[in-house]
């Protein structure tokens, strides 16, 4: 147990539920034992473990149970069956929970490090930081009840963040506030992965949850649904909130293949980069282009309409697929998309993302100025991108590619091809996504 932070075996939480307020005063007093309430199972024989040192993402539709698991592992509600153990300070940052209106900012902060088991001591040495990261000026000597709900926010998430907790339990909290602080919880949140702590993340930030999580739990009416890989978990996710469809139950649909569309890239493209061209009749032979054709095996979403069924990364002039790249190489990216029902105002693009999740590149053929015709069934569209490579940073990166209509999505494929840059002539220290190319430095020294 010296490796596990939070254990949880077969939990299970049940709530009663009044009609009225007085049915809860006429069943305690009830002679003949009858019952004024219903039953509500929140949460069903539930177990997992979390070791030291993880990142965990929990994600579930509202009501699925998220926050009764939380405040369970935070030691505010008590399991109906079964037992939860952790070893360490817990914290739970869930915003706008907690504080009396009546008091100060100040006194809120003390009383909930309090109720979080410091001392005053402990609580005297916080106090200041709290203050700090809070930035909410002289309110913090105003009653809460005068808060904007930003500055309430603020609050809570700077008491539960900086109570140095082993165990951090953060229920939606990276929304808060303005763009600065919301800057600066994520590096709060960033600096507690470096340290090694445990962390618990709730959130509906799909993003969030693949950039900063190891992995991930999706709970489904108050059970555990799916744990494992972060990109994975979110995928099934989003296919079910958005989709209505569970993983197996995911239907491909019927193979179609009439007429063929093809997008095409020519010399303009070469020139402005990333363009589509034109629509042609005669699907062309990419006989020297190599395919990746096994793309179900990679995370997806979608309804069905349309199926990516090869991608390809190759250099321009060799048409050779590229693992490894310098930067500034004159690249194209091909998907080949087979379309099995009607897609009205179709976007195909793609995303480039970096190892930490966040997104370094990013087109489409609408950011291209070329807008596509609505698509038939049985149609065939290869799309191809031309572009130069920009000065990426060292590192991984990988693609993910999709077809769009609206705010639906007939297809895409995450974490669908990786490559890496290597150059050797920048400086270890440089951070950022790209290299600035042309750059110089002078300055000038006086004596006063």
């Amino acid at each position: 147990m010296s490796d596990i932070a939070i254990n949880v075996e077969n939990v299970s939480k049940v709530f009663r539920i009044y009609d009225r307020p007085d049915d809860r005063l006429r069943e305690a007093f009830s002679f003949k034992r009858e019952s004024f309430h219903t039953d509500f199972q929140a949460l069903r024989n539930v177990s997992f473990e979390v070791k030291k040192g993880e990142f965990l993402g929990i994600v579930g539709k509202n009501g699925a149970g998220k926050s009764t698991l939380l405040k369970m592992l935070s030691r505010e509600l008590t399991p109906t069956t079964g037992n939860v153990r952790i070893n360490g300070k817990v914290s739970l940052l869930q915003l706008g929970v907690g504080f009396d209106p009546e008091l100060t900012g100040i006194d809120n902060a003390r009383f909930a490090s309090k109720l979080l088991g410091y001392s005053d001591n402990e609580i005297d040495s916080m106090i200041e930081e709290i203050i700090a990261f809070a930035d909410i000026g002289e309110f913090i000597h105003h009653p809460v009840k005068t808060y904007s709900s930003g500055m309430y926010s603020r609050l809570s998430f700077a008491v539960g963040i900086n109570i140095n907790p082993d165990i951090l339990i953060a229920d939606e909290v990276l929304s808060v506030g303005d763009m600065r602080f919301s800057q600066k919880c994520l590096r709060k949140m960033r600096e507690f992965k470096d340290q090694g702590k445990t962390v618990i993340f709730v959130s509906h930030d799909i993003q969030s949850v693949n950039v900063f999580c190891d992995t991930a739990m999706w709970i489904k009416d108050g059970e555990i649904f799916m744990r494992g890989d972060s990109k994975r978990v979110t995928t099934s996710f989003q296919n079910y909130m958005l989709f209505d469809k569970l993983p197996d139950e995911y239907q491909e649909m019927p193979d179609a293949s009439a007429s063929r569309l093809n997008v095409m890239t020519s010399s303009d493209a070469e020139e402005n980069h990333a363009k589509f061209v034109h629509v042609s009749t005669d699907l062309p032979v990419y006989s020297e282009i190599e395919w990746h054709d096994e793309l179900k095996k990679f995370p997806c979403v979608g309804d069905g309409r349309v199926e990516i069924q090869r991608m390809a990364f190759v250099l321009k002039e060799s048409r050779e697929g590229v693992r490894t790249v310098q930067g500034n190489e004159d690249v194209i990216l091909l998907l080949d998309i087979l379309v099995k029902a009607p897609v009205d105002a179709p976007q195909v693009g793609w995303l480039l993302y970096n190892s930490q999740g966040a997104i370094a590149l990013h087109t489409n053929n609408d950011i291209c100025g070329k807008p596509l015709e609505p698509l038939k069934e049985g149609q065939r569209i290869v799309a191809e991108f031309h572009f130069a490579l920009p000065g990426l940073a060292n590192g991984n990166y990988i693609f993910s590619i999709g077809l769009q209509s609206h705010s639906e999505m007939p297809h895409k494929i995450d974490d669908v091809y990786e490559f890496s840059v290597a150059r050797g002539d920048i400086q270890g220290t440089q951070c950022g996504y790209v290299i600035i190319e042309k750059e110089a430095f002078e300055f000038s020294l006086a004596n006063i």
